[in-house]
């Protein structure tokens, strides 16, 4: 399954990168031995100067997402962009929303998941075709808001994030589209939202965000679910009280086998208990490739591998300062967009595909 491009979600402070490494030794953090390196295949991007977020389908497909970098008298406002046979160009957005995250499974199956800004103003699913939009398929356009999804085929496509009532609570909230029609499941008697997802099945997913306690932000205390095709199930973390802790990243390799990320602080958990591996800089994007977890990071070290005891640097992947997104396709190559800047400024984004492990 290829993972959506929700970049966007996650946040750095200028902190939280000056102390990472300083503190490697303490999460066990070690030497990446030379041989364990592979190459990095480097590939054109669409735009430099943006933040780039990438839903790639193969080694010549894949669509992108900008938000360019600006100062004062230009627009922010994203842009799509199509690649094909390894040439990329600017394609149309859907004309009725902002462009927020994709998921799809191939150039003549994208969905966009935006917002629309206006007096009436709402959140938006369009598809396209590869030639024209459906615009908004959601059939709650003044509640159901999208910050993550995932497809499974072109019949099953998962996306997450809040539900907002008329009372004005936020609920996490989970949808389904079945090939005709979007099915919303909401958590409401939970306050808060979900911010990532993770599909290994429509049988085994997972759900990662935070849960509202209170009225401050340090109510804010973490949130995952897991889904067995028939019903959610919360698998408590351990909270933090008084400390603001939001989940926003989850990759899972079966029911029992989960990586949960808020910060620089990870947890492994089994299904039902959790066992902490943090990383030595914050905000890790996970994937795997060639059975391997990697875990890209804004700071430095910018890659890391997990051992199945500690993580260990990987300094392949020679361009940028830090890893802004890590996602895979189904052949197995691993793509990683990093770049030059930080919490505040993106410049000089790079786009870098490690090949599928070879066989024979």
């Amino acid at each position: 399954m290829t993972k959506s491009t929700s970049l966007g979600r996650h946040t750095a402070s200028g902190l939280a990168v000056a102390v990472a490494a300083a503190t490697a030794a303490a999460v066990g953090l070690v030497a990446s031995p030379a041989s364990a390196a592979e190459p990095w295949e480097s590939l054109t991007v669409p735009t430099t100067y943006a933040s780039i977020s990438v839903l790639p389908f193969d080694n010549k497909d894949a669509y992108a997402k900008s938000v360019p970098f600006c100062f004062d008298e230009c627009s922010s406002s994203p842009k799509l962009w199509q690649r094909t046979g390894g040439t990329w160009k600017q394609t149309t957005p859907p004309s009725d929303a902002e462009v927020g995250v994709l998921a799809g499974t191939g150039v003549n199956d994208l969905w966009v998941f935006g917002s629309r800004y206006a007096a009436t103003g709402s959140y938006r699913f369009n598809h396209y075709d590869g030639t024209k939009w459906t615009s908004n398929l959601n059939p709650e356009p003044k509640n159901a808001e999208v910050l993550d999804a995932e497809a499974v085929s072109r019949n099953s496509v998962w996306a997450v994030g809040n539900y907002r009532a008329t009372d004005g609570g936020w609920h996490p909230m989970a949808t389904h589209w079945d090939g005709s029609a979007w099915k919303t499941t909401k958590l409401t008697g939970i306050e808060g939202q979900f911010n990532a997802v993770d599909v290994n099945s429509d049988t085994d997913i997972w759900a990662v965000g935070y849960r509202d306690k209170g009225d401050t932000t340090g109510d804010y205390q973490p949130l995952a679910m897991h889904y067995d095709g028939t019903e959610w199930r919360e698998v408590p973390v351990p909270e933090t009280p008084g400390q603001m802790y939001i989940l926003n990243e989850v990759i899972s390799n079966g029911p029992n086998d989960v990586w949960i990320a808020s910060g620089s602080k990870v947890s492994q958990g089994n299904g039902k208990t959790w066992t902490r591996h943090d990383t030595p800089a914050s905000w890790p994007k996970f994937a795997y490739h060639n059975g391997q977890l990697y875990a890209g990071l804004y700071g430095s070290p910018k890659l890391v591998r997990w051992n199945g005891t500690a993580w260990v640097q990987d300094t392949s992947l020679t361009q940028g300062a830090q890893v802004d997104q890590l996602t895979t396709t189904p052949d197995g190559s691993l793509y990683a967009v990093h770049s030059e800047g930080n919490s505040v400024f993106w410049y000089n984004a790079f786009l870098s595909r490690l090949a599928p492990p070879t066989t024979g």
